[in-house]
């Protein structure tokens, strides 16, 4: 179950991804908030629920983002790029990110969630609930 649906992306959150666009992502995005909420999204009180879907909108651009940016790179980052020669260097911002770009992006994931879902309600403790 997604935490939006497009007429609230579209409306609301503005975005520019088509409507099965969104739907994909917008159901990985669903399944981070459940992963990085420990599953408590899914019981969350109404006063949330805009919380989440601004949320999910979020998580969902940037998984498209990232999605766009694999297609194009081959899944490096771009370090360097010559235009006579079309050379083009992929590399990670620092040696740990290049080992594993995977961590990265689940920490970035994490904050957008942190950003969104600690107020009013803290769906991110960690404690008993």
């Amino acid at each position: 179950m997604a935490y939006a649906d497009y007429a609230f992306y579209r409306d609301t959150f503005c975005g520019e991804l088509d409507a099965t666009a969104f739907d994909r992502f917008a159901a990985r995005a669903s399944l981070e908030i459940d992963r990085a909420t420990q599953g408590r999204a899914e019981c969350a009180p109404p006063e949330m629920e805009r919380a989440l879907a601004i949320c999910c909108c979020e998580l969902a651009e940037r998984l498209a983002a990232w999605d766009a940016q694999d297609k194009a790179t081959g899944g490096g980052i771009i370090a360097s790029e010559e235009v006579d020669g079309y050379r083009i260097g992929y590399r990670g911002s620092n040696a740990a990110e290049q080992q594993d770009p995977v961590a990265r992006r689940q920490r970035e994931l994490y904050n957008i969630c942190t950003g969104h879902l600690c107020a009013p309600v803290n769906l991110m403790y960690r404690g008993v609930w």
